[in-house]
């Protein structure tokens, strides 16, 4: 029976990857842990029994080992505290506590067991580790835990303030020299790149974070990974897992804010002009068990608009004023007179011509349940939204008079030759992780993305 058993698990599993070799890569999205277990003389201990407990939210990770002493557990959440717990007949048990994984960390933690016949009692080890050299990192990557997520300072809330902490990086969140279009940024596994394909960065369109940083678990940068799950880009992949509920209920609710009286005012000897603007931020975020050990709900809200000068040019006065700086040469005596003729000819209004400001609100909403079906099968659903807009300037084209529209001494534009830039997405995910006996973890992401 255990030998048709195994047998139908990797025929379904062949099927499975011969289906979706055409679609979507897998992407790392959890984190595992490997090693050996050995008595007091090193001799292995075939058929221990692990158990590996992530302690905020009671999901628990099982398997045994083999005929050499080894396990392998996959397929397990970021982050932790973990407590690690061996057992075997004849032997004391022994456990290990506060274990924290990173996103793709491969985490080697060995036990040695003494016999119980020596009537010792459970051994507890706190494990440390050297976060520089490390022999289960493979690769050139950089990991952002969640302590750092919330500690380092960010202006703009978006995750290129983060991944600035990779050493390849360049302006832009280019990787290796590499233009950041060729980077692939997923979250929980799913693709998030920019569709549009004019920006590199999910959200740029409008310049807004589309996630909140305040509903993200980890991040992880990767260059050059030997995983071959790992792969759809040049310069780097971007992998971002969000977080989830737990067992415990938190909650946060923040605003941030920002204004001219915040910028300073010279350079040196030179006086510097950054005009009035302001932008406001609300969040909440909700974490809850809705069945202890079993379903977790996570909410994430965030509301922010920011306002600034759609142009710091203004026109030039008379023909006594000297152009520089940010006077134009065109004259306000011109421009009233075009607007005027318009207003009058055409009953068109073409709106101010400076002292006008530009908005770019966004709202964005993430909600995320996690089941813990049994020790052997999990899903998660995740929803997210982002609805934003910008304003923007008239395109600068070349193709007339001066070469230039606006943004120069030679040129200003109305206000209603302008134009905005809408973005609304929405991606909705299920991840399924499902281990057939021991040797196989079967893990499938459906995605659809608006």
């Amino acid at each position: 029976m255990r030998k048709l058993q195994l047998f139908i698990s990797i025929v379904f599993l062949v099927t499975a990857v011969g289906f979706f070799q055409n679609a979507y890569s897998q992407v790392v999205t959890t984190s595992s842990m490997y090693g050996t277990v050995t008595d007091d003389k090193g001799e292995a201990l075939p058929g221990a029994n692990i158990i590996a407990l992530h302690v905020p939210s009671g999901t628990q990770y099982g398997t045994s080992t083999r005929a050499d002493g080894k396990y392998n557990i996959t397929g397990m959440r970021v982050g932790g505290p973990y407590k690690v717990t061996v057992s075997f007949v004849g032997y004391n048990s022994q456990s290990i506590e506060n274990l924290y994984l990173e996103l793709g960390q491969n985490l080697k933690v060995d036990f040695k067991l003494s016999e119980s016949a020596i009537q010792l009692g459970d051994i507890t080890v706190v494990a440390e580790k050297d976060a520089i050299i490390r022999s289960d990192r493979t690769g050139t990557s950089t990991t952002v835990r969640r302590e750092s997520i919330e500690t380092l300072p960010t202006i703009s809330r978006r995750i290129e303030d983060l991944t600035r902490l990779t050493p390849q990086v360049g302006r832009n969140m280019t990787f290796a020299g590499m233009d950041n279009r060729f980077n692939n940024i997923t979250v929980d596994g799913s693709y998030f790149n920019n569709s549009f394909g004019l920006a590199g960065l999910p959200g740029d369109r409008t310049g807004v974070a589309p996630i909140s940083l305040d509903a993200v678990e980890q991040i992880q940068v990767n260059i050059s990974p030997f995983d071959v799950r790992n792969g759809n880009f040049v310069g780097a992949g971007v992998n971002t897992v969000t977080k989830s509920g737990t067992n415990e209920y938190s909650a946060s609710v923040y605003y941030n804010f920002r204004n001219n009286t915040f910028v300073g005012k010279n350079a040196g000897d030179v006086e510097f002009k950054s005009g009035t603007f302001k932008f406001g931020q609300f969040g909440m975020r909700l974490g809850a068990p809705l069945i202890q050990n079993k379903l977790f709900l996570f909410v994430n809200f965030e509301d922010d608009k920011l306002t600034q000068p759609g142009t710091t040019y203004i026109a030039r006065p008379d023909t006594s004023t000297p152009v520089g700086g940010n006077v134009t040469r065109v004259l306000a005596s011109d421009l009233d007179a075009l607007s005027n003729y318009l207003k009058s000819n055409f009953g068109y209004d073409p709106g101010p011509y400076q002292g006008y400001d530009f908005e770019t609100p966004s709202t964005r909403f993430l909600m995320k349940l996690d089941y813990n079906i049994d020790n052997k099968n999990k899903v998660s659903l995740r929803y997210t939204h982002l609805d934003s807009f910008t304003d923007l300037l008239v395109s600068n084209s070349s193709s007339l008079g001066f070469g230039s529209r606006r943004s120069s001494t030679q040129a200003l534009n109305f206000a209603n030759s302008n134009y905005k830039i809408l973005k609304i997405s929405v991606q909705s995910l299920v991840n399924g992780t499902q281990f057939l006996l021991i040797i196989c973890q079967i893990t499938f992401i459906v995605g659809y993305t608006l």
